[in-house]
């Protein structure tokens, strides 16, 4: 008996198409992920995306992952229509330049907090060759469908619905699971990729006028209120003949995420001590470095050891020296300053925590200010 009708029911599913789109992606040197489960956080349910891929990267002491999000579709009988309308580009309601990223690194995530940071990392990283992953939208897209493509004949925005909303509470999903489960030094930014097997056909609206237009490619800002917030996520939609070609430009963004975020950790650490908010991200961090080498000269010498806990910095512009203050008096501060190991051991803890090299001293807690 023969089983190929087995193999030829199989392929009218999404599941060839999954797999086209996995070994593209696998001979591009991404690492592929098939059918990852993540919690509906609306409705407790498990459900699973279809493709996780990412490219990783050291950088510095970090580790740069871009990453995709897929959904594989499939259909047959019908094609998928995107209503689309002329763009408001200053629409205030509208985030027509979203960036999901996300990092555990201090510096990093000082700098991804920062005002205006998902417009700038779009003007720059344009400029270091990346284009169509992260082109403006030419159309508004308001709706879609799917419409029979013999007859026309509207159907339903079920599956172009599912694939949207599932892509983008997969990303919610993982954006919140990352600190939990990531350790080491890293930063993620997130792209979501809708493909589809079947023809995809703009319908743009102008006044009474419809014009349909079959299109290879188009970007959609979804708006969607995920875990009780309203958030805003490119989609791009791809047509799985399509998928191929548009791959190389995602290895274009993955090289120009490694060197922005390279820039971006640079320039938070180009003036950190002169730079309160900046001094306090990593200020826990220096008092752990620097504890013992404050404390140890003055336990050897018999005195009370002080609570690095509240040590604080304070940067002199005018003698450009860093004052370290930590509950000393004056006779305890020289000790300190006089310890050529201890003053050794702050300098590292200096150039480890904030890269900075320059001229510091312990002092008493008369503070000037």
């Amino acid at each position: 008996m023969s089983q190929q009708h087995f193999a030829s029911q199989i392929a009218k599913t999404g599941f060839l198409l999954e797999n086209q789109i996995a070994q593209h992606l696998k001979a591009a040197k991404w690492t592929v992920i098939s059918n990852r489960y993540y919690v509906d956080d609306a409705e407790e349910s498990v459900r699973e995306i279809d493709l996780i891929a990412y490219q990783a990267t050291r950088v510095q002491h970090f580790d740069v992952y871009t990453t995709l999000i897929i959904s594989c579709k499939k259909s047959e009988s019908n094609a998928w229509a995107l209503l689309a309308r002329d763009l408001d580009i200053k629409d205030p309601n509208t985030d027509w330049q979203p960036l999901h990223a996300w990092s555990n690194d201090k510096a990093l995530a000082y700098q991804l907090s920062g005002t205006g940071c998902a417009r700038r990392y779009h003007e720059e990283v344009k400029q270091l060759g990346v284009d169509e992953p992260l082109q403006l939208p030419g159309v508004e897209v308001f709706a879609f469908q799917e419409m029979n493509k013999t007859s026309g004949a509207p159907q339903n925005d079920k599956s172009i619905f599912a694939a949207v909303t599932s892509l983008m509470k997969a990303q919610a999903y993982e954006l919140s699971s990352l600190p939990q489960r990531k350790k080491t030094a890293a930063v993620y930014q997130f792209n979501l990729l809708s493909v589809v097997d079947t023809d995809l056909i703009r319908l743009m609206f102008s006044g009474q006028a419809v014009t349909p237009t079959k299109v290879e490619s188009e970007h959609y800002i979804a708006r969607y209120i995920i875990k009780k917030r309203e958030t805003f996520s490119r989609i791009r939609f791809l047509t799985a003949s399509a998928f191929a070609t548009a791959l190389p430009d995602y290895g274009t963004l993955h090289a120009a995420n490694c060197r922005w975020f390279a820039t971006e950790c640079d320039s938070f650490y180009a003036n950190p001590i002169e730079d309160d908010k900046k001094t306090a991200v990593l200020l826990d961090e220096f008092r752990k470095a620097v504890s013992w080498h404050i404390r140890w000269p003055l336990i050897r010498e018999g005195r009370k050891a002080p609570d690095t806990s509240s040590l604080s910095l304070y940067w002199n512009a005018k003698t450009r020296v860093l004052n370290i203050y930590s509950s000393l008096n004056a006779e305890d501060a020289k000790i300190v300053n006089d310890d050529a190991e201890a003053t050794k051991g702050i300098g590292e803890a200096l150039k480890k925590t904030y890269r900075f090299f320059g001229a510091f001293k312990v002092d008493d807690d008369d503070i000037p200010f």
